[in-house]
């Protein structure tokens, strides 16, 4: 049963066919496609142990890890089936396209030696144009997307590459346009909705980056960054309260992501929430030793409660763990200036309480007695003459 799977997976590989009617037709979704994928990587590895030097076999599961997302189990194989074909274009190709979602070094270069190779397809040309455009070269990027047009002008990949490159130049709604251009030729291309809904988040379009987000959460349950998303356009609508869930949310599924440590702290410290705020940043300094800013942001905790004393203490044990830091030693430099200002303004305080207290008391002078109905001298009023009244002539 297991060769007969062997088959038919050899078959789908020799039958693919790369002319312009099979780029971008959306296969059916076969049922159990993961224990599918499962026997064949089981089949392949049997294939290669019984062969080793075939590079095909190779390149194969380097495809199929490619296509459930296992990047460096991927680029081993891949690696593997260049070193016995050094000088297969295909190979070149698909090793760069690994490298590019890994961010690694040499995708570029790869990329470039599968053409030389005589490997033509337009979704190496779309590949190059994106490393390009990765490295901001948009003029050679430009002209590897017209390569990929004059081949096949209806590629999701090439108007995924144009939004790309509408973006880096500040035409958002040329890029818009293109990335939903990419969704309609390719309804679950992830990166796709990627791009759109950190763009709309970043225009201000929260609406539209909601629906997005939560259209992209349906058809990519597993798709993390999405959560992350999520979170980061609550916060900008100011949703503080739901974007910490969420956020937390998210630290669960990628507990290394210590960044969202930052943002959370961030939001407790805009609500006021100093102690809240305090172990947020104190245990991403703890995560991350090195990290000056969050030994800073932890201390501004408490110099914003004027509580001097805790920042100086908090600093110092910073500074044990990082001695040759100049923003810890300055900062603490400025929190002990800060506590020196305050003794120095509660020591003149209390000096000038001492001293009046010491200060003898003046003898008050009791005020002369007076009778109850005593009201002092009242000048005598003048007694008026008598007004006399002349005839009023205004009357008949």
């Amino acid at each position: 049963m297991r060769y007969v799977l062997f088959l038919c997976f050899l078959t789908l590989f020799a039958c693919a066919d790369h002319s312009r009617e099979g780029y971008d037709i959306p296969l059916a979704q076969k049922q159990n496609e993961e224990n599918q994928n499962l026997a064949a990587l089981s089949i392949l590895s049997d294939a290669i142990k019984n062969n080793p030097s075939e590079p095909d076999n190779y390149y194969k599961r380097a495809v199929l890890h490619y296509k459930i997302e296992n990047y460096k189990d991927a680029l081993v194989d891949i690696t593997r089936a260049e070193r016995l074909n050094p000088n297969s274009g295909l190979f070149l190709y698909q090793k760069a396209k690994i490298q590019q979602v890994l961010n690694e070094k040499g995708a570029l270069k790869n990329a470039l030696d599968a053409e030389s190779q005589d490997f033509s397809s337009p979704e190496l040309f779309v590949l190059i144009a994106d490393l390009y455009l990765k490295e901001k070269k948009l003029g050679m990027a430009q002209q590897y997307m017209q390569k990929a047009e004059t081949v096949y002008p209806y590629n999701s990949e090439l108007f995924l590459a144009k939004g790309k490159y509408y973006a880096l130049q500040g035409d958002t709604a040329t890029a818009i346009n293109n990335y939903k251009r990419a969704l309609v030729l390719k309804p679950h291309g992830f990166e796709s909705y990627d791009h759109l809904i950190k763009i709309f988040n970043s225009a201000h379009l929260v609406d539209s980056a909601l629906t997005y987000n939560e259209r992209a959460l349906k058809k990519f349950p597993k798709k993390r960054e999405l959560v992350f998303n999520k979170a980061q356009i609550l916060e900008n609508v100011g949703a503080l309260d739901s974007a910490t869930k969420v956020y937390q949310v998210f630290l669960r599924l990628e507990p290394d992501r210590y960044d969202v440590l930052e943002k959370v702290g961030d939001i407790y410290l805009r609500k006021k929430n100093y102690a809240a705020a305090f172990l947020i940043y104190d245990k991403w300094g703890k995560a991350v030793p090195d990290n000056e800013k969050a030994y800073l942001k932890a201390s501004s905790c408490y110099e914003l409660q004027k509580r001097f004393t805790n920042a100086k203490s908090y600093l110092e044990q910073a500074l044990d763990k990082m001695p040759n830091s100049k923003i810890l030693l300055a900062q603490l430099n400025s929190v002990t200036y800060q506590i020196e200002a305050q003794n120095s303004i509660y020591e003149n305080n209390s000096e000038q309480y001492l001293t009046r207290k010491r200060k003898p008391e003046e003898e008050v002078k009791p005020e002369p007695q007076r009778r109850i109905f005593d009201i002092g001298n009242i000048e005598k009023i003048q007694k008026r003459s008598q007004i006399t009244i002349g005839k009023d002539t205004t009357r008949n």
